[in-house]
């Protein structure tokens, strides 16, 4: 076991390679490929393989033990074996170590989460990390000699001096510590990712945000090769449009039509979405994929036939049959209604209309489960031939709270929705504690007659202070006249109260 003067401990959030510097700054070595070396590393020109210790890629164990520190795998080695599937994102941690000035003069080492390139600022201090000289313009190194220093005489900017970070950037970067801790997402988490893992949403992510940058750029989207400031400012962009989903990503798409891959027009538009396509549907088992694909095949659906000719692009092949967004006309036919009822139903924010291209769509599920509900539950006129009660009566019943309805008449709608379940609750219920054994009784009008409302009724059926008998219908079997012969448990009628 090779001696070190000062062995201090690791902190259990700590970049393994931030520890290195910590002990050859304390030890005395020029900077960590100096103790390595002294441990026994065999790369040449005091090389150290930081990216791949921080990845778990690497296994740096031995040379810890030869220098008598306790090894903890790295935090990060998790994130990295779920990365090594082909069909996630690969590229997710920095190459260069990017830093807060302030969390590093506070607590004396800097965190694992800095190694993400999703990571890009201090949620704590709302700033930028840091990982370039403000001065030399240089990047930051794993090889240097004091932990809190760009160089023996170049101190880390103050404070008040660094990037603040702005509202988006520290959303998405909350967001993306939470993915990697596995810890409880914010609400303020788009819908799109929510369920998926870090990589799945960092898959996402990337995807966007390497298109908006091949827009304006012309080239390929790599991160690990920019500094933060930039990786942010993209990550940022591609966070706002998941903020609007799937509307961000169909307005990306489209600005490919104006802005064509070649100059050879129309064959140019084709290659954009030709590309893209195959990469969506190269990554088929990747679930943060899926959901671009999903978006993409709807806005192809959508906008294809009227932005490029079909027949120049064979090699696109839609996954469904059916388009995720539909018209006006097929949301009436859906919930076979006119136009006014769709108005209607957008007033009482039942749906939501989206707007592309200036046109109208209802997303197909929201219309379908609408279609549902009123397919499962009931109408006035249907529940007062069902239950064959007047309509009187369950208006009675329905403004009590007796009956339940899941949507009441109002100024914006005339069409009651009352709740079919909870009414075949009740009649199963009314079986259960009829009284078959009665040989006399009041009707439901004689009841009625003795100064009893059917709200009056209802209440003292449901605290068993009238007994009743039932007799089962086929035809209706949830008739409430298959109750009968009601008998009053208490010596008083209600007139005599």
């Amino acid at each position: 076991m090779s001696k070190l003067l000062i062995r201090p401990r690791r902190y259990p959030d700590e970049c393994i390679v931030s520890y290195l510097i910590r002990i050859s700054e304390s030890n005395g070595f020029h900077h960590i490929g100096h103790l390595l070396q002294h441990a026994g590393l065999p790369w040449k020109n005091l090389r150290v393989p930081a990216h791949q210790m921080i990845t778990g890629e690497y296994d740096i164990e031995p040379y810890f033990s030869y220098l008598g520190l306790n090894y903890t795998q790295p935090r990060t080695a998790d994130t990295f074996k779920l990365s090594q599937s082909p069909f996630f994102t690969t590229k997710i941690f920095v190459k260069t170590p990017k830093i807060c000035p302030i969390c590093l003069e506070a607590n004396g080492y800097s965190s694992d989460l800095w190694c993400h390139i999703a990571y890009t600022a201090c949620i704590k201090h709302k700033l930028l990390l840091v990982d370039t000289n403000p001065h030399t313009g240089k990047r930051l190194s794993w090889y240097r000699r004091h932990l809190n220093r760009f160089t023996e005489d170049d101190p880390f900017p103050h404070g008040e001096t660094l990037p603040k970070a702005s509202p988006h950037t520290l959303a998405f970067t909350r967001t993306m510590a939470c993915l990697i801790e596995n810890r409880n997402t914010p609400k303020s988490m788009p819908t799109v990712l929510r369920g998926l893992n870090f990589s799945e949403a960092l898959s996402i992510i990337h995807f966007i945000a390497h298109y908006q940058y091949r827009l304006f750029h012309k080239t390929l989207f790599a991160p690990v090769t920019l500094d933060n400031l930039a990786v942010s400012q993209h990550y940022t962009q591609a966070w706002k449009s998941l903020k609007h989903w799937p509307q961000g990503f169909h307005l990306l798409l489209s600005q490919y039509i104006d802005n064509p891959m070649s100059d050879r027009g129309q064959s140019g538009i084709n290659k954009h979405f030709r590309d893209i396509h195959e990469k969506l549907y190269r990554q088929r088992d990747n679930s943060g994929i899926a959901r671009l694909r999903a978006a993409f095949d709807q806005f192809i659906e959508l906008n294809w036939p009227n932005a490029i000719q079909t027949n120049r692009l064979s090699r696109i092949s839609l996954s469904s049959d059916e388009r995720p967004l539909i018209s006006q006309k097929d949301a009436q036919r859906i919930l076979n209604c006119r136009e006014p009822r769709i108005h209607s139903l957008i007033s009482q924010g039942k749906i939501k209309p989206q707007q592309f291209k200036g046109k109208t769509y209802f997303n197909r599920e929201e219309i379908e489960l609408l279609s549902k509900l009123f397919a499962d539950n009931w109408s006035m006129e249907q529940a007062v031939a069902e239950t064959e009660l007047s309509r009187y009566q369950l208006k009675q019943l329905l403004d009590s709270g007796l009956v339940k309805a899941l949507q009441r008449a109002d100024m914006k709608n005339r069409d009651w929705l009352i709740c079919k379940n909870d009414w075949h609750k009740k009649i199963s219920r009314f079986k259960k504690i009829s009284c078959n054994n009665l040989k006399t009784g009041y009707s439901l009008n004689g009841l009625q007659k003795q100064g009893f409302s059917i709200v009056d009724i209802f209440s003292l059926l449901d605290k068993r202070e009238i007994r009743f008998s039932f007799e089962s219908s086929t035809t209706k079997p949830l008739s409430f006249k298959q109750l009968y012969k009601f008998a009053i448990c208490y010596s008083q009628s209600k007139l005599d109260v």
